[in-house]
């Protein structure tokens, strides 16, 4: 595999990475190794690699974590060897990933330059500890619902990434281990291909692993849930205003007939909040840069639509249940209508 660099990011590695090393280098011509500020116990490890003709150590003094150590090795790499290379296959040092599973990634990476590759452990193995197993499904499925695509293994560290995509990897936020999640939904955003392939699943025993089981997962789920957060912060607020106007405009058609008094309340509270949401989901949560015309006329079609069948099941609840408040109906209905409209804007309206 002349053609690809193999990155390993490495914090305290042990003798596991010497024998990672020495079986890689008889497929792979370049292996970066990123010293990411290990301790002094550590140090023999890396001066034994630097036998290896094919290692290059990179290293700085303080732990800044495996996102920061991971965009260190990808701009030295840009800056020294890309000319020569078609990309990067990523791998951890603790050989959680056998290098057979590392020189098939790569050999999918040669074929598919348009696409990023991952390597995906299965665990639906009854041998997963039932807290990685539930965690990473857990996981899959809500990446799934909020940006449309199953990933199987969302926090792999066996990844292929060609040349063409690793600008985007340097402009990922994070330095620890919520880099790989921000990495997966920058791809998606970008409307980058991604492959994934399986590979061995293999697991350490917990003093191994330099995950740290409380801190970094409320992280990766901060990620994970930034967008929703702010469409839930954007919709809660609106929602607030629309629920306001809307008992204010039901006294204002008080003399009316109560069909159409619940109709018109609904039609112009809606009217003066969805100027508001609409300015804030496409500047603050979907941060959009489609044509605002386009995305205006979809969106106020969107919200007409959601208008009427608000509108309509507070009417029809309202008859059924005439004793329940036609405030209390709409905050009901317009939650159910909430979760949906979320997946129709994100899809279908500001396209992230």
């Amino acid at each position: 595999m002349n053609n690809i660099v193999v990155l390993i990011p490495a914090y305290n590695p042990n003798q596991k990475l010497i024998n990672l090393v020495s079986e890689l280098k008889n497929n792979f011509s370049k292996i970066i190794i990123i010293n990411d500020g290990s301790n002094r116990k550590s140090k023999k490890i890396f001066q034994e690699l630097t036998n290896y003709p094919e290692c290059t150590i990179l290293e700085y003094s303080e732990n800044k974590g495996k996102g920061y150590a991971l965009k260190y090795g990808i701009n030295y790499y840009l800056e020294n060897l890309k000319d020569n290379y078609q990309g990067i296959v990523t791998a951890d040092c603790d050989y959680q990933h056998k290098p057979d599973d590392i020189i098939n990634i790569a050999l999918k990476l040669s074929g598919n330059q348009d696409s990023i590759i991952l390597g995906i452990r299965n665990f639906h193995l009854k041998n997963i500890p039932f807290p990685n197993r539930f965690g990473n499904l857990l996981t899959s499925f809500i990446f799934k619902f909020l940006y449309g695509i199953k990933i199987e293994d969302t926090q792999t560290g066996l990844r292929a990434i060609p040349n063409r995509y690793l600008n985007i990897c340097l402009e990922t936020n994070g330095n620890r281990f919520e880099f790989e999640m921000n990495m997966l939904i920058k791809a998606v955003k970008n409307k980058i291909n991604i492959l994934q392939v399986p590979i061995e699943t293999i697991y350490y025993s917990k003093g191994e692993s330099k995950f740290n089981k409380f801190k970094d997962p409320i992280i990766i789920y901060k990620v994970l849930f930034t967008e929703y957060l702010k469409f839930i912060i954007s919709s809660l607020s609106c929602s607030l205003i629309d629920v306001i106007l809307f008992s204010m405009f039901l006294q204002l058609f008080i003399n009316v007939n109560s069909n159409i008094q619940i109709i018109m309340a609904t039609f112009f509270s809606r009217i003066i909040t969805d100027f508001f949401n609409f300015n804030i989901n496409k500047t603050i949560v979907f941060n959009s840069h489609e044509n605002i015309k386009k995305i205006a006329i979809k969106y106020y079609i969107l919200s007409f639509s959601k208008m009427m069948v608000s509108a309509l099941c507070v009417l029809l609840i309202h008859h059924l249940l005439i004793n329940i408040n036609e405030t209390y109906i709409k905050i009901v209905i317009d939650t159910l209508i909430y979760f949906l409209s979320y997946k129709i804007q994100k899809k279908y309206i500001f396209k992230t």
